[in-house]
């Protein structure tokens, strides 16, 4: 049986995971780096299939290359998460006028706050 106790923090839960998941879908079509890289672990990876082969970058090399993108305008959208203890998973996508990022996030709730660990992407284009 839930009780009021309970129900206030799964609401709370909910609400820190969307302060986290909002900072990326908010940062990234602006280029907002700093919002950008207080979503994500400092030992967080991005990961992404180009041209059939996995590329993958660090934080810091994936920040760069957000720093360096062209601003676009962009529909951000969470489609999903949940969580279990102190580990989730997100479904979030950003379409841009000619392709569409979907992504996939694992989370971890550390001191308090979630953070993105790990991002899987896929670009779908055209739309």
């Amino acid at each position: 049986m839930e009780t009021v106790a309970s129900k206030v923090g799964v609401e709370e839960e909910k609400h820190l995971i969307q302060v986290t998941l909002n900072d990326y879908l908010q940062g990234r079509p602006v280029k907002d780096i700093e919002r950008l890289r207080g979503a994500f672990h400092p030992d967080a990876y991005i990961r992404t299939i180009i041209e059939g082969k996995l590329v993958q970058w660090t934080l810091p090399q994936y920040l760069d290359l957000v720093a360096q993108a062209t601003l676009q305008e962009c529909q951000p959208e969470l489609l999903s998460f949940t969580w279990d203890g102190d580990t989730g998973s997100a479904h979030v996508q950003l379409t841009f006028a000619t392709f569409r990022f979907i992504d996939r996030f694992n989370l971890i709730k550390l001191d308090g706050k979630w953070l993105i660990m790990d991002k899987v992407s896929y670009r779908q284009e055209p739309i």
